[in-house]
């Protein structure tokens, strides 16, 4: 069940169970404590280990299409594909993206590209708004606010009130976004994940933690459009 290889030690006090994105146990451990100590009590927590490999590997099937480029989602939907001479760049109608001809003449590769501009210009839009409006709604001033790339982590704020979140976070259920956009604004009054910090988390997302453990069952789309698939 556990792999050596995926016991990751550092200066912490407690033990914490994690489950990749492909099922695989992760165990972060303190420096000192043994691996039998570290085994027993995985064996302790098998039930609890093997229901989170099911919801994972579930989720991992129910959006195999997603995974495998076959469909993309945008703010939570799946929309289909659609190659059509109707026109000159990526456009969305319903729950369909429609791909020029001459994209997909190109190539495979050439359609992922334009499809990742048109989430990435999408996402600029979406997040500036969502931005704005928490601003005003919270009575936050923030320095600036961008999209990035990067490779584990949904949103960031610096200390100097510079606000980025991930382009594929465009791809969420619309709730999540905002709950990401919200984490970052917090961050704007309590910069460290203090009990304060999620203490003011709370008094704009009461069901805060329901929503994290929701937004878990995304992180695979974290891995998307890096790299893109060989042609």
């Amino acid at each position: 069940m556990l792999h050596p290889g995926n016991i990751i030690r550092s200066k912490r006090s407690t033990m914490a169970l994690l489950i990749n994105e492909q099922g695989e146990l992760i165990v972060k451990a303190p420096l000192k404590l043994s691996n039998a100590q570290i085994f027993d009590f995985v064996r302790e927590k098998h039930e609890w280990i093997v229901r989170q490999q099911q919801k994972v590997l579930q989720n991992s099937r129910l959006n195999h299409s997603v995974m495998s480029y076959n469909s993309f989602l945008f703010l939570g939907v799946q929309h289909a594909p659609v190659i059509t001479d109707d026109v000159k760049k990526v456009t969305r109608y319903d729950n369909r993206l429609l791909i020029p001809s001459k994209f997909a003449e190109a190539g495979e590769i050439t359609v992922l590209k334009k499809i990742e501009k048109w989430m990435r210009d999408m996402a600029k839009q979406i997040v500036s708004e969502r931005c704005s409006y928490f601003g005003q709604r919270l009575r936050l001033e923030y320095r600036g606010v961008t999209v990035n790339n990067n490779k584990s982590r949904w949103g960031v704020c610096d200390d100097k009130g510079n606000i980025a979140l991930n382009w594929r976070a465009v791809m969420l259920p619309p709730h999540l976004l905002d709950y990401i956009v919200v984490h970052e604004f917090c961050h704007l009054l309590e910069f460290n994940h203090t009990p304060q910090f999620w203490a003011i988390v709370e008094t704009i997302l009461p069901n805060w933690k329901v929503i994290r453990r929701e937004l878990k069952l995304y992180n695979y789309l974290l891995t998307l459009f890096r790299p893109l698939p060989k042609p």
